[in-house]
């Protein structure tokens, strides 16, 4: 067992990590379990299944609304699961949250009964046939269709997939978190269920608790709990921290691409897929996170300044980062005969912003914006865990008050050094079916 910081580190075998914040800011235990793998295009589709295949029933509770209900029972205790990406690790998640037994009458062993029944949620599903059962798969099945179809639906999140899927096309980011409408459709329960035994024997369960929990009896539970469905064969797949960041830099000597999609939309989507040197293992991560802030992360920004109020070219303008990968992200809302005269003032920004054209005010107001972001994030009791999960995948220990401490002293010089790191790499245009002789020569000069 070791101790860094406040978290407190063990193990349940070789299978099960343990991660444990002791704490009394909260009046809930929270509970964040995760598998990891890497993030492959053949699994994809697959691994994004599991999560809702899961939370159709256990052997004790074969029925939803029954293991639903068992929690529920539990004081009001929630669970809930997901899958998810990170960087180029694809991530199945379970959440709980339950009462602390100690501010209630009566509740003793309400942690070790909700624990009991979170483990067998993870790894004790109903089965048939030697798969999944064929009612529940079959339901999932059309729900995941639905939520990979529904994507479209909701034009700026489908711009901003497609954006990443044009710019990291052959790397494991461009891989739909979602995965797959063609790949659901021979899919049956026994490969699904042959794929969730694949991945508990290869991946380590991480489980973080943050609360106001005794940290011996955390353990103590889990061992009880876990250690009753450990695999004697488990050998556990070494994804490394290398795959993070090795994709973004072979491609920084590429020319940016334009990609032109055209739809049933009246309003155009322009996003700009930006590549950096810096990510967040490195010591100037904390620049980058300045320099997106001042690019397109507040109201006060770059974008959202020159290219919504003054130039009134976009109903919204802005940025975000994805620090482990190292990668911008540029989303805007335009009307379609805007595009080259938007696109044209985003890269002036960028231009700017190489050049050193940044103002005082701008600097303080994004590292004050910040400050208040991560404050905020900080009365979130996960918001610990995925830091320890970030500390795990890159090797680089952050906190809460080290990112903050890190923002404040990061200098104009900095975020100039990181801004000369920034490309461009792809420019996606998501336009109307009926364009005008003029808007047709204007986005062909732009390619």
């Amino acid at each position: 067992m070791s101790v860094d910081a406040a978290w407190i580190n063990d193990r349940v075998g070789n299978q099960v990590h343990l991660h444990i914040l002791p704490t009394e800011k909260y009046k809930m235990v929270s509970v964040l379990a995760q598998f990891e793998c890497a993030l492959e295009r053949a699994r994809a589709t697959k691994i994004a299944l599991l999560p809702q295949m899961l939370m159709r029933g256990t052997v004790r509770y074969p029925e939803p609304t029954a293991l639903i209900r068992a929690f529920d029972e539990l004081y009001g205790a929630a669970i809930g699961a997901r899958v998810n990406k990170h960087g180029d690790r694809q991530t199945v998640e379970f959440t709980m949250q339950v009462p602390h037994e100690g501010f209630l009458p009566e509740a003793e062993g309400l942690f070790a009964s909700a624990m009991q029944l979170f483990a067998e949620v993870i790894f004790a599903p109903k089965t048939e046939e030697g798969g999944f059962q064929k009612s529940d798969f079959a339901a999932e099945i059309t729900l995941q269709r639905q939520r990979i179809e529904n994507l479209v639906n909701d034009k700026i999140a489908y711009a901003g997939e497609r954006c990443i899927q044009e710019m990291c096309k052959g790397e494991p980011y461009g891989v739909a978190r979602l995965g797959y409408v063609e790949d659901l459709v021979n899919l049956t329960p026994k490969e699904l269920y042959t794929e969730y035994q694949q991945l508990i024997h290869s991946s380590a369960l991480h489980i973080y608790m943050v609360g106001p929990i005794d940290a011996a009896y955390a353990q103590e539970t889990c061992q009880r709990e876990f250690s009753r469905f450990l695999h004697a064969d488990f050998t556990e797949q070494n994804i490394g921290a290398n795959i993070l960041v090795g994709a973004t830099r072979h491609k920084r000597d590429m020319h940016e691409r334009l990609i032109v999609e055209q739809m049933d939309v009246n309003q155009g989507k322009l996003n700009l897929g930006l590549r950096s040197t810096t990510s967040y293992a490195e010591d100037d991560y904390p620049a980058l996170v300045v320099y997106n802030g001042i690019l397109g992360g507040f109201p006060h920004s770059k974008l959202f300044v020159n290219v919504r109020e003054k130039a009134s070219l976009a109903y919204y303008a802005s940025s975000r980062l994805e620090g482990l990968k190292g990668l911008l992200f540029i989303q805007s809302g335009i009307q379609i005969s805007h595009f080259e005269r938007t696109k044209a003032i985003i890269e002036q920004q960028i231009e700017d912003l190489n050049n050193g054209l940044i103002s005082d005010e701008e600097l303080v107001y994004t590292k004050k914006g910040l400050v208040n972001q991560y404050l905020q994030s900080d009365d979130q009791p996960f918001t610990g865990a995925v830091l320890q999960m970030y500390s795990r995948f890159t090797g680089r220990e952050r906190s809460v008050s080290e990112l903050i401490e890190a923002v404040q002293k990061v200098t104009k010089e900095d975020v100039i050094r990181v801004a000369r790191g920034v490309t461009i790499d792809t420019i996606y245009f998501l336009r109307d079916k009926e364009a005008s002789q003029d808007e047709k020569t204007a986005v062909s000069a732009a390619k």
